[in-house]
């Protein structure tokens, strides 16, 4: 069902004016770049508060450091913010006192550790009278990280400090930020896939409008060549010596065949592309069905009887009117039946008719040689035809079943395919029917 979705909509995106496609790029690539810049934005942002957060989250660990350093030496005078922020980085809390560094390195992994900042740092005490650290020591939480001491940035201070600085800091970070990094990773994958898909299909458009141009220029051409084949068939029949040898008179007589069926099949190749081009020109009116398909079945009787055939017709429906251009309603019609017939060795042939509250359906039936699942969905595009080797029993463009699908698709109606190999295939039509007034 996806499947069918997305072909309906890449054949829309395909047939769509040049105009309109510019037009819908344009508001897509926009669009695109402004959900992109969004989420760039919005990533900076999260980024800033998360270091926020864990500059926060380091100044309540170091104070708590200097809270329990006073209350180990018994200092009950009113506490002051003893934290500094030199470098993004590097950390300072003034200890006042000089203690065991031992007991400062404890009291610095808990406070960390309560703070929830389980991540690598290098700390040190300060000696201001010797202007050296002392204690320097690094503490990871990762078994893998492996940090080395580095060199403190210098501090112009006369006091003993408690020195801390974040190695991993900005690594840190960013791994709290996995989410948002993760959605902008699938979002660029998002819009790259999304380009791609949009260059490959304005490749196929331009390929598809090259390809029409080129069949309208030289169905166009055809024509002329054609009519002439046909005149000069006629007056070959005419003439005295032709008419006297039975034979001159069959190859005038085939001439004239294959220019006539050569004619219909550049009929059909203008109708397809005219119609696609959403500009076909139909005379719309209320049909009778069953008169259209008993009108057809003696078009084809003499031809079924050749590969002694039959029809068989089972015409239920009640309500048989329906609002189409009669031509090219009979042409649908038509192109399934010669298919049913062609595709038979010895065609048994049933037309169906029934109702529902608003449509009538139209089931073509045959015996056949019947089409394999996989190409079910293909039968109806432009020039398919089922793969058969290199032998094609059968000769033909491929156009008929895309003609029945882009006309049946214009008289609002919906064509379907039931079959398998060496059961015959049905082709069921179905038309909303004529409005009463």
């Amino acid at each position: 069902m996806f499947a069918s979705a997305f072909s309906a909509a890449v054949s829309s995106f395909i047939h769509m004016k040049s105009s309109t496609l510019r037009k819908l790029v344009v508001v897509g690539a926009l669009l695109m770049t402004c959900v992109l810049a969004a989420q760039v934005y919005w990533l900076q942002k999260t980024y800033a508060l998360e270091e926020k957060e864990f500059n926060v989250k380091v100044h309540s660990a170091l104070n708590e450091v200097v809270q329990r350093i006073r209350l180990s030496q018994r200092d009950s005078t009113p506490f002051i913010e003893a934290v500094e922020q030199p470098v993004p980085n590097f950390y300072i809390a003034d200890i006042k006192y000089r203690i065991n560094g031992d007991s400062i390195e404890n009291y610095l992994k808990r406070a960390l550790e309560e703070n929830d900042l389980f991540t690598s740092y290098q700390f040190g005490i300060y000696n201001a009278t010797t202007r050296k650290f002392e204690h320097v020591e690094t503490e990871s939480f990762n078994p893998e990280d492996n940090p080395r001491i580095q060199p403190f940035p210098p501090v112009n201070k006369n006091e003993d400090y408690l020195a801390v600085m974040f190695t991993n800091r900005r690594k840190y970070i960013i791994s709290e930020m996995n989410f948002w990094i993760f959605s902008t990773l699938a979002l660029i994958i998002v819009i790259i896939a999304f380009a791609i898909t949009l260059l490959i299909l304005l490749r196929q458009k331009l390929l598809s409008e090259i390809q029409k141009d080129f069949i309208n220029n030289m169905t166009h051409e055809f024509r002329t060549p054609i009519s002439t084949i046909q005149l000069s068939a006629e007056v070959l029949k005419q003439a005295t010596p032709v008419k006297q040898n039975p034979r001159l008179m069959n190859y005038a007589r085939i001439i004239e065949h294959e220019s006539s069926h050569l004619e219909q099949q550049v009929e059909r190749v203008l109708q397809i592309a005219q119609i696609e081009r959403a500009n076909p020109l139909l005379h719309i009116e209320k049909l009778d069905v069953h008169a259209i398909i008993q009108r057809c079945v003696m078009d084809f009787e003499y031809k079924i009887q050749q590969k002694s055939g039959r029809f068989v017709l089972d015409l239920q429906a009640n309500q048989t009117c329906v609002e189409a251009d009669a031509v090219h309603f009979t042409n649908i019609l038509f192109n399934l039946i010669d298919n049913a017939i062609k595709y038979s060795p010895s065609p048994v042939v049933t037309l169906h008719t029934w109702n529902d509250s608003q449509k009538i359906y139209i089931s073509v039936q045959d015996n056949g040689i019947g089409i394999p699942r996989q190409y079910h969905k293909l039968l109806f595009s432009q020039f398919f035809r089922v793969p058969t080797g290199n032998v094609h029993e059968v000769k033909g463009f491929g156009l008929g079943l895309n003609y029945v699908k882009l006309y049946t698709r214009a008289f609002k109606g919906r064509v379907s395919v039931e079959s398998e190999p060496g059961k015959g295939s049905n082709f069921t039509l179905s038309f909303p029917i004529c409005k009463t007034s």
